[in-house]
Formats: structure tokens, sequence, C-alpha cells
């Protein structure tokens, strides 16, 4: 009996402690690239925004040998900007992205490096923080506002985590938050067209503490 209690707290203590590893809270820190879109009825204007900083949390839960799932939150600064050949404006903006996503990992959980494919869906709010002026450059053809708006959005991408220790765990990785053009932050004058995807382009890096 005493050789199958102590068989039994040895399975129970290894049980817990694969359990234990099954969660992840991570930190994040990288970059933000976003594409331009022609503004359709001005010749060779483009709306956007510019690159800048991004920095995010997550949550993540590993109960399966290949398969995960995360939610996670961005917050990005990226200042609105309307372009020509001979002229520009900016305006301050951010956004802050939150989005529950389906990890599908090359290799097991055991393993030291695992590359892993991503893909999910969440929102996204976009906030124009700047001060409005009487008078911008370009504004003839679209106004940059003081204004927020909620967009759905897709996520996809992928990337590599790498396990430090027991606990520890860096990753690198490369995704793409997809949503429509927010129209009221960057708003067409009367007569402009605007509209299409916004794809924004992340790199990041972060380090995770599994428990």
């Amino acid at each position: 009996m005493r050789k199958k209690a102590v068989k039994l707290a040895l399975l129970l203590t290894s049980s817990l402690a694969t359990h234990a590893q099954q969660r992840e809270f991570g930190m994040l820190a990288g970059g933000s690239i976003l594409n331009g879109l022609p503004l359709h009825g001005a010749s060779a204007v483009t709306a956007g925004f510019a690159p800048g900083p991004t920095a995010g949390a997550l949550i993540g839960h590993d109960l399966y040998s290949r398969w995960s799932g995360e939610i996670r939150y961005l917050f990005e600064i990226q200042d609105a900007r309307l372009r020509s050949p001979g002229a520009s404006a900016t305006f301050g903006s951010q956004s802050h992205a939150i989005h529950y996503a389906v990890l599908y990992h090359a290799r097991v959980r055991q393993a030291r490096w695992r590359p892993y494919l991503e893909a999910g869906g969440g929102t996204k709010i976009f906030r124009g923080t700047g001060t409005e002026v009487a008078y911008r450059p370009l504004m003839q053809y679209a106004y940059l506002t003081r204004t927020r708006e909620l967009k759905p959005m897709v996520v996809f991408g992928g990337g590599i985590k790498f396990r430090l220790s027991a606990r520890l765990q860096a990753r690198i990785e490369f995704l793409d938050y997809v949503t429509r053009f927010p129209q009221r932050v960057i708003a067409p004058a009367p007569g402009i067209g605007l509209s299409g995807w916004l794809h924004n382009f992340v790199p990041t890096v972060g380090i995770g503490w599994m428990f």
C-alpha cells in the first residue's frame, strides 16, 4: 500500500507540474508598419498611418501537443497622415487591439524551439489624439480628426518560440492585423473616395512566463 501511495503521489505531482505549464503570461514589444491607400478623386494623394512603436500582453493556454490559444492586447502609436508628392500632413493617433487567436505548432510542446502559425479575430479601436487646427496641408482632400472608431479585425501570421527554462520562453513573430480603413479618423472630403483594407504589419519579440 505504501508503494502504491508513493506512486500515486508521484503521478499526481507530475500531472500537476504538467498542468502548471499549460498557461502563459507574456509581454510583447516591437514595431508597426501600415500600408497607405489612394484617395479617389485626388491625384497622387494617399492616406494612412506612419510607422511607430507597439507593445502588448497576452494570456495563453497550451492544452494540446501542437495546438494552443491566446488572448492578447496590443497598443500602437501610429500617427495618421496624408501624403502627396509635394506636401504632407500628420496628426497624432494611436490604436488599441484585442483578439483571440489559435496557434498551430510544427513541433510538440516538449521541444526546445517551436515554429508556429497563428490565425484569429477581434476588434481594433483607432483614436485620433492630435490637435485640430483651422488649416492643414491637403485638407481639401481629407480631414484628420480627433475621434475614435472601432473596426472588426482579422489576424494571421506566424513566429517561433524558444524555451529558455522550465517556466520561461521567448518568441519572435510577425503578424498582420487586417481591418477596413477607418474613415472617421481620416475622413475623406466631399467628392473624394477612400475605402479598402488596411494591413497593419507587426513584428514583435516577447517573453513569456509559464505557470
